[in-house]
């Protein structure tokens, strides 16, 4: 029987537009036990920010306020977030999750808990060595030990969903696209074991062979998918249909 992400990733597939490919992870998200979904990309104009993508279901004021610059410029995730690839947790009461924030930066956690979310992951799909950058945060309402619960239990589902469905926006035009040389047999056998969540000792053993042997295979299928980290080269190796789940 196929897992909830492998119905997900063949969604994706033959989406149509970038709104649907949001929709339609949003509502994985929501599945998945989140309460909220955001996709934002900025672009660094002079001194500031500039929103050009920005969906989420945090309501019409937020929206507004955040395209308009009075929230984009404050956004501690794009600001301390960005810099490399890798999801993070965040807390809404809690700076510390961005060491090199400022109290200004409390009221934009501040927006975000008045919808009653205490929590989020935050997944990075651009740094912002890119010109447009950003990514995705997938909020929680629920207390913080639930919080810290459902990350765990679900914060790969949800770092793996928001990277292929930008992967996918890419396809249809959204951004830069994609390296397609081939990946060999061993590269795609390695990227469905990560995809299932297995370390690389865990690969290591399946495929008997050494743990060297399974870094490089990872470090080849990123540089030949153009992924900075594997999770990239994932969701790239499912959409450009290298690999089947």
């Amino acid at each position: 029987m196929p897992t909830a992400f492998e119905d997900f990733a063949d969604q994706m597939i033959n989406l149509p537009d970038a709104d649907e490919v949001w929709q339609c992870t949003a509502e994985f998200g929501h599945n998945l036990g989140f309460s909220s979904c955001s996709l934002t990309m900025a672009e660094r104009t002079q001194s500031r920010l500039e929103s050009r993508y920005l969906r989420t279901d945090l309501g019409n004021e937020f929206s507004e306020a955040y395209t308009k610059g009075e929230l984009i410029d404050i956004d501690p995730f794009l600001l301390f977030s960005c810099h490399k690839p890798g999801a993070g947790k965040v807390l809404t009461r809690d700076l510390s999750s961005f060491p090199e924030s400022s109290p200004k930066h409390q009221e934009f956690l501040d927006r975000v808990a008045q919808a009653g979310n205490t929590g989020g992951i935050g997944i990075p799909v651009r740094t912002s060595e890119n010109q447009v950058f950003g990514g995705w945060m997938f909020s929680s309402r629920e207390p913080e030990e639930t919080f810290h619960k459902l990350v765990a239990g679900h914060g790969q589902e949800a770092h793996l969903a928001g990277l292929l469905a930008y992967e996918r926006m890419v396809s249809l035009g959204l951004g830069r696209e994609a390296n397609e040389k081939l990946l060999s047999g061993r590269e795609r056998e390695v990227l469905l074991w990560l995809c299932a969540g297995c370390r690389v000792s865990m690969i290591a053993d399946q495929l008997a062979i050494s743990e060297s042997a399974v870094n490089l295979y990872i470090k080849n299928a990123r540089a030949k998918l153009g992924a900075k980290t594997r999770e990239q080269a994932v969701a790239r190796a499912i959409l450009s249909g290298q690999i089947e789940l």
